[in-house]
């Protein structure tokens, strides 16, 4: 599964995408930043996922929206969080295999 996660810590960044690996999956992370081009490679990022993480502790107003609303034209799954550090993230992504299993 290919996951975008938008927010968060930058400087966990491969920690998290170490733990996407070692479970099976690819991780994209979008720093949340909306100046320049960042809109555009967001809704790239998004277009390309099964799954989409916002963080909203750290992110603006602004990328919060622009997340929520490609992800729905887009058809693509999204799950809002207060924060995501490498410990979340592994709960999460264990929690959705099992639970992909079990169905």
């Amino acid at each position: 599964m290919r996951i975008t996660l938008i927010g968060g810590v930058e400087r966990n960044e491969r920690a998290l995408a170490k733990i996407a690996q070692t479970l099976g999956h690819e991780l994209d992370f979008h720093g949340g930043h909306m100046n320049g081009r960042g809109v555009e490679v967001m809704e790239r990022q998004i277009e390309r996922s099964d799954l989409v993480l916002v963080t909203t502790d750290v992110n603006s107003h602004t990328a919060v929206m622009v997340a929520r609303n490609a992800s729905k034209r887009l058809g693509r799954e999204l799950v809002m969080m207060r924060s995501c550090n490498p410990t979340r993230f592994r709960e999460l992504l264990t929690l959705r295999s099992t639970t992909a299993k079990a169905a």
